[in-house]
């Protein structure tokens, strides 16, 4: 489960905000760490890989970007470092100068396994994939694929009444539970006596932790509503940052709040945003932590409601990608010609492994070139069932991109499941895994919230300020590896629409070689205390995607065959 504008930011806070010292840094322990090597689902912890040797060779870091620029375009991840001086991965200059006068040779179907996508907005559903095997609404399974009406793909968690499942468990609280006979442990084996005692550890430390982050982010969010308040009496409204900056109060208390209204605005901390928070954490609060709360259908197939409760996430994603590319959209997605095949198996907490199993399994027999996991967790007790569909779909060919996480943990040593690990020693072939890169400049290449991993995350995207769509028709930013996943998918969908020869295996090898590498770039460690490292050694690739590379590359490929 990644939330990436509600729970990313506040797993890496910085020392920044609260009342007296504007420090918002949560007092709560931090998260739990991964279980050990010799937990069952950990046992396939990843191996250490060689690092990627790429090309062409990178450019010298210039002064030349978006440092010191106060907010990020619209547009920025698909936008040109060389010609338009913001770190994007190129894909519009790729289009306009590399792809003019071609079009796309074949449809590209990218599966997006997450918690939804929204099949009315106006932005994706011309870009929805079809199953034109299926009759919608007439409750039969006409293509004799094991599911009923799946005319846009599959949701998997459902209630005993049948509807999707919205509010779910931890995987932790659901380990903890099997542990102590709860009905939120049902399907599980009872750990071991000493795994059960690390369990209860870890589980206390969880619970304060979201018990700890709830309590603040509603001090926040009183605190900003008597600021508001205060600040709005003086000076009306709306209140923008120009305006708080200009206004020079006499009182000490109207001093206090105006340094506290941009400190929490410079920090992206708005109503709404504390709102979104607190709504996400009061969920984790009450329904992921609940020993006794078991929401699903036992032995249930699932239903059609590709869109779920919740589908925010998803569409957002689904938008990166392959939203409609008509210049009067606000949005436009990465690739033309994109079928967006929706696949629900992520609910509100961690989505469980037979579920990504199976939806895996779907997206592959269904006839996705690409799958996009936007998700993890922690742990993963039935982690043999997912390398078996990871296994299917390497064998398959098809590619698979997963968003490395956003705890600012090192991959290496924390795992972020599902991983390409599928064995000891064995890696899938086709699997990507993606750190989040900003805008804001070559000293800020990686993000604060990122996962990281010179062994297991193979290389950066934009991940910071993403515009892309939301359920109802609009767009909105957001932050997360959850948002760079998709954006190399897109690229990835990009070069299997415009060269329909390459190979899943080539798309990937492209994909590597031709990342743009800043070698002299320093970075803060992602969820460190300021310390800092080389952004090439944050991923094996030691890059950010770049779509006007992998396409050049591509023509010289395809100007070799015979």
């Amino acid at each position: 489960m990644f939330r990436p504008s509600t729970l990313a930011p506040w797993r890496a806070l910085p020392v920044a905000v609260l009342l007296a010292a504007c420090a918002r840094a949560t007092p709560a322990p931090s998260p739990a760490p991964a279980p050990s090597p010799t937990a069952p689902e950990a046992m396939a912890a990843p191996v250490q890989q060689p690092p990627i040797t790429v090309s062409p060779p990178a450019p010298p870091v210039t002064g030349a970007d978006a440092a010191g620029a106060d907010t990020a375009r619209a547009d920025w991840h698909r936008l040109d470092y060389d010609t338009d001086k913001v770190l994007g991965v190129g894909s519009e200059r790729a289009i306009r100068e590399l792809l003019t006068g071609r079009q796309p040779q074949r449809e590209v179907v990218v599966a997006v396994i997450d918690g939804g996508v929204d099949t009315a907005h106006t932005y994706l559903r011309a870009r929805l994939w079809k199953n034109e095997k299926e009759i919608a609404g007439n409750g039969a399974d006409d293509d004799r694929n094991g599911y009923v009406d799946d005319v846009r793909g599959w949701n998997y968690p459902v209630t005993a009444s049948g509807s999707a499942v919205g509010p779910e468990t931890f995987e932790l609280t659901r380990l903890y539970a099997a542990c102590r006979g709860a009905a939120a442990g049902t399907g599980l084996g009872k750990p071991s006596a000493a795994r059960c005692d690390s369990l209860a550890g870890a589980f206390a430390e969880k619970k304060a932790e979201v018990t700890g982050t709830l309590s603040q982010i509603r001090n926040l969010d009183r605190m900003l509503s008597q600021v508001t308040n205060a600040l709005e009496g003086a000076i009306g409204r709306p209140l923008t940052r120009a305006k708080v900056q200009a206004f020079k109060p006499s009182g000490g208390e109207l001093t206090r709040a105006r340094d506290l209204w941009l400190a929490l605005e410079a920090d992206g901390l708005d109503a709404a945003g504390l709102a979104e928070a607190k709504q996400a954490y009061e969920s984790q609060a009450m329904f992921g932590l609940d020993t006794a709360y078991y929401p699903r259908a036992r032995n249930a197939n699932g239903s059609a409601d590709v869109m779920g409760p919740d589908a925010s996430h998803g569409t957002h994603v689904a938008g990166i990608i392959g939203a409609e590319r008509d210049a009067k959209n606000t949005v436009m997605g990465i690739a033309p010609n994109v079928r967006i095949m929706g696949v629900r198996a992520v609910p509100d907490g961690d989505e469980r492994d037979e579920d990504v199993a199976r939806a895996i399994r779907y997206a592959v027999d269904n006839g996705a070139q690409i799958i996009n996991m936007s998700f993890g967790k922690s742990y993963s007790p039935k982690k043999a069932a997912v390398d078996s569909a990871v296994r299917y779909a390497d064998a398959k060919g098809v590619l698979m991109v997963h968003a490395a996480g956003n705890d600012g943990e090192n991959n290496d040593v924390v795992p972020s499941y599902p991983t390409p690990m599928t064995g000891v020693g064995m890696r899938a072939r086709l699997w990507l895994e993606v750190g989040a890169s900003s805008w804001k400049g070559t000293g800020a290449l990686a993000t604060g919230f990122s996962n990281y991993g010179k062994q297991t995350v193979d290389l950066f995207a934009p991940g910071e300020d993403i515009l892309s769509t939301v359920p109802g028709g609009g767009v909105k930013r957001e932050d997360g590896t959850s948002m760079a996943a998709p954006v190399v998918s897109g690229v990835a969908a990009l070069l299997l629409a415009y060269f329909p020869k390459l190979t899943p295996t080539e798309v990937r090898e492209i994909m590597v070689q031709s990342v743009r590498t800043f070698p002299n770039a320093v970075v803060a460690l992602p969820g460190g205390d300021g310390q800092q490292v080389p952004f090439a050694s944050l991923s094996r690739t030691g890059g950010l995607v770049d779509a006007y590379a992998a396409v050049k590359m591509a023509l010289q490929r395809e100007s070799l065959r015979p």
